[in-house]
């Protein structure tokens, strides 16, 4: 399971971490923060508050990825020629913060921003499964994709490659629910919308 920091100190932010992206909530600006390197992204509050008689940047929420280079022998470069593909190993959204949409706009910073290409979890866990079908109804940025790693196709497999919008592909083609392990193969992609590939067919 994923554990959240509390707070990284000024040094530590400026020596570990670019800020990818800048926004204000209410009446605090928060920074998104990528360190390339683990790879790991995360929400802070820009201004630093005193904790424990230290001044220390909150952290908010954390995006936790793990770097891909195949699925049992299927190359990801294969897919991605022009974007780095990092796959989701977990999200973690303090409480308070939740239902103000921060998963979803680290999603879309690190891909539309960073250019990677951001691959689901393999293991299909309730909050991974109702955060990606969000972001394939809601997100304006972001385009979502079906791909099953064992056979190297994305849905439908005749060779083209179906938007999938939350809705249009029946829940029993992607998930899997432990212990059943069937469809660990399939996983959701997202991609910008502006780099999607021609090779899609938009949702009617």
């Amino acid at each position: 399971m994923a554990i959240m920091p509390m707070s990284y100190s000024p040094n530590t932010l400026q020596r570990r971490f670019e800020i990818i992206d800048e926004f204000e909530m209410g009446s605090s600006t928060y920074w998104i923060i990528y360190d390339r390197k683990t790879p790991f992204s995360a929400v802070v509050d820009a201004g630093p508050a005193l904790i424990e008689n230290d001044l220390r940047h909150r952290v908010i929420a954390t995006l936790e990825l793990i770097r891909v280079e195949n699925f049992d022998g299927l190359s990801v470069r294969s897919f991605w020629q022009d974007a780095a593909a990092l796959q989701v190993e977990g999200v973690v959204v303090q409480e308070i913060m939740q239902g103000f949409g921060l998963a979803t706009r680290m999603y879309e910073t690190l891909v539309v921003h960073q250019n990677i290409t951001l691959m689901s979890d393999h293991h299909h866990y309730e909050g991974g499964k109702a955060l990606w079908k969000h972001i394939a109804q809601k997100s304006r940025l972001l385009q979502v994709f079906v791909l099953d790693t064992n056979e190297g196709k994305f849905y439908p497999y005749d060779g083209t490659k179906i938007r999938y919008d939350g809705i249009c592909i029946p829940e029993s083609k992607i998930w899997s629910v432990h212990p059943d392990e069937s469809l660990q193969g399939i996983i959701l992609i997202a991609e910008a919308k502006e780099k999607a590939s021609a090779l899609s067919v938009p949702v009617i």
